[in-house]
């Protein structure tokens, strides 16, 4: 009778965790359907973002570049890298940073991302298990695991022996405590003791112990993806699993370091059993050994999570296009192309019928919003194939641009020597034999206006190659006539009434007529002597 009692309540308690697995599954669930295809609430840090891209000193191929910081943030992709960004996990959030800041130049790379890309975007059910299988990594704290793979980690120091042996002597003692063989006394002397050493111990290993608590729940997230059994995952299970093959046994040597509690009870049992200590020292140096196993296995993982989000972020668009890339490297031509952080963006046709451009137009007309606008595109689609567009079909490019300068007051550097070392970088690089697409917004606004001219003219001659693409925005009319024999000439138009200005942000061949900066003056309400004197000097060419 007590066995078949006892034989029902071990089966009842299976069916009760069974269900509240599948409750918590089916919960998990309905929360990545309502999710998918919106942008995050919360916006992840920056610092912990790019914590993979800093730390991973790995040389690049000669497939890929870096973006330079000055063009990242000309082209505002830290607030595009938020618009795309819906992983799951911070690990994908940190591939997903360091995928875009990475372009490439080799079609077959792209393809393989699109293939997984198209594959998320068709299959729910593909994505929502990967989604399943690492949701364990969703804790914020998972930032930290480059840290433990790509810093150097300490090594073992040979009296590293002695902390095991502490976690016995401490386990033996509180049971002859328990059985009454003993004092309880001891136990708080122990407890000061091991409070002293571990106090100590810590302060070294701290930082690592605190990333090495999210490795063993990333194995154990790919081994779940690993036994998917979903075709389209056949090349990620067979990189898992090579690279699983000899790391399992990790996860095991550092399990106690996954304990935590709310009420901090788990940081008690530490202190007393030395647990943490005696886990990272057990488990430090086959790590070192299979480190870059368990770096593949983060970039696999990381990898998955950022397609995924990529995929949800196109869900967002009716109008997006793959990227056409020719290898003649002279047709540039971009369809009804926008920018994906415009709420409601005017789409622009645009053809490069010469490799270099020169836009006119008055203030606030589109100007820097177009170079921009061509500038992301061109980068998204060397990272996740991806184009706000109808169609784009250009070269492979590196982008490097000039728009945001201003004066760096800690280390004494004046607007215009800001400047002078951007338009620096686009010099040097035009010397390579890679093809550039570079963006120059206001060429040497910062300083006065015949030095401008003579350096500007210079400058733009000397970029003009036959071999880098050319894009540059200015107000001086100057330029254009100029260089109007090796530059072809576009604008962006407005209409001046009595209602203030209006705009309609499409691009036109052709030098800028309209000028709007008095016109301007007169909309906000400045002193209608000031407008008029200023019109009258226009006017009798008294400037």
């Amino acid at each position: 009778m007590g066995i078949i009692i006892t034989g029902s309540f071990v089966f009842l308690a299976a069916v009760l965790s069974l269900f509240i697995q599948r409750k918590k599954r089916d919960k998990k669930l309905k929360q990545l359907r309502n999710s998918w295809g919106k942008i995050p609430e919360n916006i992840r840090d920056e610092a912990s973002v790019k914590m993979f891209f800093e730390l991973n000193k790995t040389p690049l191929l000669d497939h890929t570049y870096t973006i330079d910081e000055n063009t990242w943030y000309d082209l505002n992709f830290d607030k595009i890298f938020s618009l795309i960004d819906r992983s799951s996990t911070p690990c994908g959030a940190q591939y997903l940073f360091y995928l875009l800041r990475h372009p490439v130049f080799k079609k077959e790379i792209l393809d393989k991302r699109e293939k997984l890309i198209t594959d998320f975007s068709t299959n729910p059910g593909l994505r929502e298990e990967i989604q399943l299988a690492i949701q364990r990594l969703e804790d914020e704290n998972s930032k930290y695991l480059p840290y433990s793979l790509w810093k150097t980690l300490p090594d073992k120091p040979s009296y590293a022996k002695i902390f095991p042996v502490i976690s016995f002597v401490s386990i033996l003692l509180l049971l002859l405590v328990l059985f009454q063989l003993i004092h309880y006394g001891i136990l708080i002397v122990v407890f000061t003791i091991n409070l002293i050493i571990r106090f100590y111990e810590k302060r070294k290993i701290d930082v690592y112990i605190y990333s090495f608590q999210y490795l063993g729940i990333l194995i154990s997230a790919a081994e779940k993806i690993s036994s998917l059994k979903f075709n389209e995952l056949k090349d990620i299970r067979e990189v898992l699993l090579k690279n699983l093959e000899e790391t399992r046994i990790i996860a095991k040597k550092i399990f106690t370091l996954q304990f935590k509690d709310e009420l901090g009870l788990i940081e008690y049992l530490n202190i007393y059993f030395m647990w943490d200590i005696s886990g990272f020292y057990s488990a430090v140096n086959r790590i070192k050994k299979h480190i870059g196993k368990l770096k593949k296995i983060y970039e696999t993982v990381g990898y998955l999570d950022a397609l995924i989000s990529v995929a949800s972020f196109r869900s967002n668009y009716k109008t997006f296009c793959r990227p056409l890339f020719n290898e003649e490297n002279t047709n540039y031509i971009l369809t009804d192309i926008y920018n994906p952080l415009l709420t409601k963006p005017v789409t622009n046709t645009f053809e490069f019928n010469n490799k270099n451009i020169i836009i006119t137009g008055s203030n606030m007309a589109g100007k820097t919003t177009f170079l921009k606008t061509v500038g992301v595109n061109a980068l998204l689609a060397q990272t996740i194939n991806t184009c706000l567009a109808k169609s784009y079909k250009a070269p492979f490019v590196k982008v490097i641009s000039s728009i945001s300068r201003e004066d760096n007051l800690v280390k004494g550097k004046s607007y215009y020597l800001a400047e002078v070392e951007s338009i620096q970088r686009l010099i040097k690089a035009s010397k390579t034999n890679i093809i550039h697409l570079f963006i120059l917004d206001e060429i040497f606004r910062g300083t006065n206006s015949s030095e401008r001219l003579a350096i500007s003219i210079e400058v733009l001659y000397y970029l003009a190659n036959g071999k880098d693409f050319n894009l540059v925005a200015t107000h001086d009319l100057q330029l254009c006539e100029k260089l109007k024999r090796i530059y072809s000439n576009y604008h962006f138009r407005e209409k001046v009434c009595d209602h203030g200005l209006s705009f309609n942000y499409k691009i036109y061949p052709g030098i800028a007529t309209t000028k709007n900066a008095i016109a301007l003056l007169k909309y906000v309400g400045y002193p209608k002597s000031i407008v008029e004197k200023a019109y009258n000097r226009i006017n009798n060419n008294e400037i």
